[in-house]
């Protein structure tokens, strides 16, 4: 993603203007222990230490770790951390407030604690003892401003979508929040333990309308880290936050490297010490890293789905009959056995999750999945769809993807798959960047996308919601399908409204078959979430919410 700080802050221009009030001599008093500092200076950042890409053996420090990220981050900014290399490192600068715990449940973190008064009505008790890494106080007018800016268009927030329902966020006591729903929104309550709910400074945001969360300016948080530099295309460095306010629970680790090193790299930094820890490495690699006698590999079933969007709106794949032909055309379990089975779970088209958000309903969605829809494996059925097509004789395509192994080997697939219906598909590679800008960009140009998407929280409708309701067609969605039924809108928003988790589900079942007839996506593996670690670590357990509550913070030294 070497490019992506110059498309993003491009974009970023849009942003309102600057205001600079900030209201802090009320809080002062309040807030002792916070030594505010005279001015806001951004971060030390543009080091030119460069990766370390050799096999030698490293010396262990004892108060420093080394993270591998297979490509650049996205931005420091909360608003655009949507992505699992991105909240790695956010994740340690600025908390929400609230979190996920290991265990999955919403927990308090710069709130006190927090109340659903009605279906409607949710009442935040933020914290009155927080302070920023500079020192300075969070106040009420800075959580706020963290959380209204989602809903600021000029912004573009990546997590705009969770505010739909949203009608109101306002002060309603000194250090306490409320938040007024236009109608009832059964995920709103898993929203602020996401980057939707992370509180940065406001006068520091405002100061840089242009650049903030950029590599020379980076964030100003309340997380126990800070930047203390950051190399584009090479590395990342935190250090401890001197002024973290959690004094109970100071981190062990005081040094942070996020070193961004390519699959051919990979092995070598892992089993040499110079890495110490990694979210997914290379599937390829997993038995020889398994091997290795000072890395512990874990394995857990996440919340994630690879699958193959057809552009339902433009193009060929706007014709029905050429998206069901697609999908019969593919041998889905011989992919499977041959090329996936090490990857994941295998996945029918008809239920785009994995059982790990079954949830309290877990037996009612087992016998859903059972008979759900997953059109596969018949040729001479697909040849009859294209007869009936609007391109009987065939077509040329292009299908987008990533420059990861496993999706280009299941690309290789699918077009030598759709030759046999006359259907010429180029394969393109792309950065991350540009894929990014496929997957939830404003202009959907495009006929086929090997995408996967990750639940944000523990509920089906992470799932459904982004992926297959129809606002989220508009940039920053992930209806990277461009999938538009009415009555599928309908039924995910009477699901959303109710308190009634079994009626929901019923809901959300009844959507499933009517997405699964339409045919808009293919959807091939579950894939599982790797996690590899120097065994001097501890203290952190594999989960299936890796992706967005790694904290560092949590690790330990083996002694």
């Amino acid at each position: 993603r070497s490019l992506l700080p110059v498309l993003y802050f491009e974009k970023r221009n849009m942003k309102r203007k600057m205001s600079m009030f900030a209201a802090f001599i009320l809080v002062v008093s309040l807030l002792a222990g916070c030594t505010a500092s005279d001015e806001t200076t951004a971060p030390e950042t543009g080091g030119e230490t460069t990766a370390q890409t050799g096999t030698e053996a490293v010396e262990a420090d004892s108060t420093t770790i080394n993270i591998g990220l297979a490509d650049e981050i996205v931005s420091m900014d909360p608003a655009y951390s949507y992505d699992q290399l991105t909240n790695q490192v956010v994740n340690q600068v600025t908390q929400g407030l609230l979190y996920l715990d290991y265990d999955n449940n919403i927990q308090p973190q710069l709130c006190s604690e927090w109340e659903a008064v009605d279906a409607t009505t949710y009442v935040y008790q933020i914290r009155p003892d927080i302070c920023f890494s500079d020192g300075s106080p969070m106040t009420m007018e800075d959580v706020l401003y963290s959380v209204q800016r989602h809903m600021d268009s000029n912004v573009a927030s990546y997590l705009a979508w969770m505010f739909a329902n949203v009608e109101s966020i306002e002060q309603t006591g000194d250090w306490e929040m409320t938040v007024k729903l236009s109608k009832p929104d059964a995920a709103w309550q898993y929203s602020f333990a996401t980057t939707a709910g992370h509180i940065i400074k406001k006068e520091y945001c405002e100061a840089h309308p242009d650049d903030f969360g950029s590599p020379s300016v980076g964030v100003i948080g309340t997380g126990p880290y800070v930047l203390d530099s950051w190399t584009t295309g090479s590395e990342i460095k935190l250090k401890a936050n001197e002024n973290y306010w959690d004094t109970e629970n100071t981190p062990v680790i005081t040094d942070i490297t996020f070193r961004i090193i390519t699959d051919a790299n990979t092995q070598a930094a892992l089993t040499s010490g110079q890495i110490d820890y990694m979210l997914d490495p290379p599937t390829e690699m997993l038995s020889t890293l398994e091997e290795a006698e000072n890395l512990n590999v874990s394995q857990v079933e996440g919340w994630t789905v690879l699958f193959m969007a057809m552009n339902c709106q433009q193009g060929p794949f706007s014709d029905i009959n050429v998206r069901m032909a697609t999908a019969y055309a593919l041998d889905k379990d011989s992919l499977y056995e041959s090329v996936l089975q090490d990857n994941g779970g295998y996945a029918k088209n008809g239920v785009p999750f994995a059982s790990a958000l079954y949830g309290q309903e877990a037996e009612s969605w087992e016998a859903f999945a059972e008979n759900a829809q997953d059109y596969k494996n018949d040729l001479e059925l697909a040849k009859e769809y294209m007869a009936q097509s609007e391109y009987p004789d065939g077509f040329e395509c292009t299908l987008y993807t990533n420059q990861d192994s496993m999706y280009n080997s299941i690309c290789l697939y699918v077009q030598s798959a759709l030759s046999e219906l006359g259907i010429t598909v180029s394969i393109e590679q792309l950065t991350s960047d540009e894929m990014y800008n496929i997957q939830f960009g404003s202009t959907r140009d495009y006929d086929l996308a090997m995408v996967r998407w990750t639940a944000d929280y523990p509920d089906v409708t992470g799932q459904l919601y982004p992926l297959f309701y129809s606002a989220n067609i508009a940039e920053g969605g992930g209806n990277t399908a461009c999938y538009d039924n009415p009555e599928v809108d309908a039924l995910l928003d009477e699901q959303l409204a109710s308190i009634d988790l079994a009626e929901r589900t019923e809901l959300m079942q009844e959507a499933l078959t009517m997405i699964g007839e339409d045919c808009p996506v293919v959807c091939f593996d579950f894939p599982y979430k790797r996690i590899v670690m120097n065994e001097r670590l501890t203290g952190f357990e594999p989960n299936a919410s890796i992706t967005w509550n790694f904290f560092v913070k949590d690790l330990t030294l083996a002694q």
